[in-house]
């Protein structure tokens, strides 16, 4: 399975509330970049796990047009800043072995995603619209790159 863990793109900072937030033209533009470098690895996502906070959503809706139209979208609010990274990782677990997963959140919860799956990687920071790549079979896991906008 081959999950990748996205962080939104940068968003503006004036909203009624955090989940409010809405990504800036210059967040939109990061995400544009990063989902064309990542169409080269893969084009095709079976799942895409998505936060319900509005510049999660909007990651997905610029990003998507990057990829071949993904088995199932799904929003989960286990995806917000402050969520169980045990918890996302088990929802993940329940997904077929052989899928490949987008999962759009926030910090801090995008650092402690990856250090769930991989242990050995720690938890480490994202900038905005940064993707990690995580390679999970039954026997290993590994952090295979983390990659940030230019």
């Amino acid at each position: 399975m081959d999950i990748y863990v996205m962080r939104h793109g940068q968003a503006g900072m004036v909203a009624k509330r955090d989940s409010e937030r809405e990504l800036t033209a210059d967040g939109r533009a990061q995400v544009k970049m990063m989902a064309t470098q990542l169409a080269t690895k893969t084009a095709q996502f079976d799942y895409v796990l998505v936060s319900p906070f509005v510049r999660a959503q909007q990651t997905w809706e610029e990003a998507s047009s990057a990829f071949s139209e993904p088995s199932r979208v799904i929003t989960l609010n286990e995806l917000t800043p402050d969520g169980d990274a045990k918890a996302v990782s088990a929802l993940v677990d329940e997904f077929a072995a052989d899928s490949q997963i987008l999962v759009i959140s926030h910090l801090p919860l995008v650092g402690y995603l990856v250090q769930e799956f991989v242990p050995s990687a720690g938890a480490p920071l994202f900038a905005t619209a940064a993707i990690a790549h995580i390679h999970l079979t039954t026997s290993q896991s590994k952090l295979v790159a983390l990659e940030h906008p230019a």
